[in-house]
């Protein structure tokens, strides 16, 4: 009983994080280096640095248990690398920026929260049938865009997809030498079976020059749920992990 009463008092943040398209390029190290905080590293893919286009719906959103009115239904776009923490080895995201059609959010994320949100209207629109549906998220004129069938199936272990799809840590930069994790709880997530997947690619555009060359390789759609979000951890207060005795 304690136990979920101490989890409970630690989340932040509840929402759904639902229908999301994943478009990941590979970026030069270099670039993405210099946005890691403090004690992370990349977290590469055989030996490549990878960086990730979400679009996805945001929607019944809540603060600390209290209901956001007028956020309950709405499109965002996020690009993300994969780094893990060089204290406890733990694997997560790091946002390069995210941007949302809601001020309050952005508002939030950055002055609480030091985490690089823009308020810019991303436009959100959902079709369905009795087997597919499609998904349609824009920023002016440029569009994510997949027709999926209502099926899905489990990430299988070790592949492209799940070493994307599959992070519960957000690392974010509180200053030049402190680094919070962010833990993000929710179900497994699984992927879609997509019958086409569009992506404009201008879309790289919304980050600085130095992504132009950002070289595409695969997008995939996953289903989302229900998430929580904790409050951050300051890295250094967390124990590094004892190496293990050899047996002899």
């Amino acid at each position: 009983m304690t136990s979920k009463n101490n989890h409970s008092n630690n989340i932040f943040m509840t929402g759904h994080w639902e229908d999301l398209i994943i478009s990941t390029f590979e970026v030069e190290e270099e670039i993405l280096e210099s946005y890691l905080p403090n004690n992370t590293e990349l977290d590469l893919f055989n030996g490549k640095a990878l960086m990730s286009i979400v679009a996805f719906t945001f929607s019944k959103v809540k603060f600390f248990g209290i209901k956001v009115p007028f956020h309950q239904d709405f499109g965002q776009i996020n690009f993300r690398f994969y780094a893990k923490s060089t204290i406890d080895g733990s694997k997560g995201v790091v946002f390069i920026r995210e941007f949302a059609p809601k001020p309050l959010i952005a508002l939030t994320a950055n002055l609480f929260y030091n985490e690089p949100y823009f308020y810019r209207k991303i436009q959100l629109n959902k079709t369905y049938s009795n087997k597919t549906q499609a998904l349609k998220y824009s920023y002016k004129k440029m569009n994510i865009k997949a027709n999926t069938f209502k099926e899905s199936k489990v990430l299988k272990q070790g592949s492209f997809d799940e070493f994307v799809v599959d992070r519960y840590i957000a690392f974010v930069k509180n200053n030049s030498t402190t680094t919070f994790q962010y833990k993000i709880q929710h179900k497994p997530w699984e992927l879609y079976k997509s019958a086409n997947i569009e992506i404009d690619k201008t879309i790289i555009t919304m980050l600085p020059d130095a992504f132009k060359n950002a070289k595409y390789i695969k997008s995939c759609v996953v289903d989302g749920s229900f998430v929580s979000v904790e409050k951050g951890i300051l890295q250094q207060t967390i124990a590094k992990p004892k190496p293990q005795q050899a047996i002899a």
